[in-house]
């Protein structure tokens, strides 16, 4: 799921709001930039029960609001373009529901959407086909419902994270979402850090360390943060689920039990924690 994650861009969404035109201005083609951009997409609203609330270890009471904001994320470079996480409803299904589609993500969590990302990202002048490259904080179904309309785009995927995608009997995926990838471009990220060579934790995906693929296992094979360095907002990170609420973070609680891996849950937590000290980057 996603939470916390939406927190973490909340300065970049203040900008957001500064660089989006009037709904009624599409532009028919893409705007070229001097320096880095971020839109955030509005791609849904999920809202757990108890249970989905409590598997975190917080309680209702300590969260106070529950639902859960689904942010999507174009990233706009002078060397090209990158779509990071891309909704928990595909487009199609939210236009068959007249814009206001609803599922479930799991026995304890309810997704509505009310908005397509395409119609989003015309609004901003691009279409799909425009994006030079796609990439996921994590392969869980709340993250990668339009994921086949970006198969013209290079996807850059950790090697866990893609075997973990089409692993037999993975409750937690939805390979039709993804389809149309086994025959797009791609990037492999080597993303095994227990080798002493060929281990590649960071990867700059436009070359010049504005916009950098950081990874953080646990919550699945592959999970991965996204630092940009933004020149008006200054530096920060999209985080994925690395946390879900900020009260985990603040009250220091432990991952969730039903991640793929919670002890390697934990230790990204604190390399990035430590990084994020070092660097005084916000989270």
């Amino acid at each position: 799921m996603r939470y916390l994650r939406w927190i973490a861009a909340l300065a970049a969404a203040v900008a957001l709001q500064a660089a989006l035109p009037a709904p009624v201005s599409v532009q028919t083609k893409p705007p070229a930039v001097k320096s880095l951009r971020l839109y955030v997409f509005d791609c849904g609203t999920l809202t757990p029960n108890r249970e989905g609330v409590e598997r975190y270890h917080v309680t209702m009471q300590e969260v106070g609001e529950i639902r859960m904001p689904v942010p999507c994320f174009l990233i706009v470079h002078p060397r090209g373009t990158l779509m990071w996480d891309v909704g928990v409803i595909p487009d199609s299904i939210v236009e068959a529901q007249a814009n206001n589609a609803k599922a479930n993500v799991n026995p304890t969590v309810a997704a509505v959407v009310t908005r397509t990302l395409k119609s989003q990202l015309a609004q901003v002048g691009y279409k799909p086909e425009d994006i030079t490259y796609v990439a996921i904080s994590h392969a869980h179904i709340d993250h990668t419902a339009n994921l086949n309309a970006f198969a013209a785009s290079t996807w850059l995927t950790r090697a866990a994270e893609r075997d973990f995608m089409w692993a037999e009997n993975n409750p937690r995926v939805n390979p039709t979402f993804y389809t149309a990838l086994k025959n797009s471009k791609t990037e492999v990220i080597d993303n095994d850090l227990s080798r002493r060579s060929g281990a590649k934790a960071e990867h700059d995906v436009f070359g010049d360390g504005s916009v950098i693929m950081k990874a953080a296992p646990g919550h699945t094979p592959g999970h991965q943060v996204l630092i940009l360095k933004l020149a008006k907002t200054g530096p920060i990170m999209l985080s994925g689920d690395l946390y879900h609420y900020p009260e985990e973070r603040t009250f220091k609680r432990r991952p969730p039990d039903n991640e793929f891996s919670p002890e390697q849950s934990a230790a990204s937590r604190r390399v990035i924690e430590e990084y994020l000290g070092k660097t005084k980057m916000p989270l």
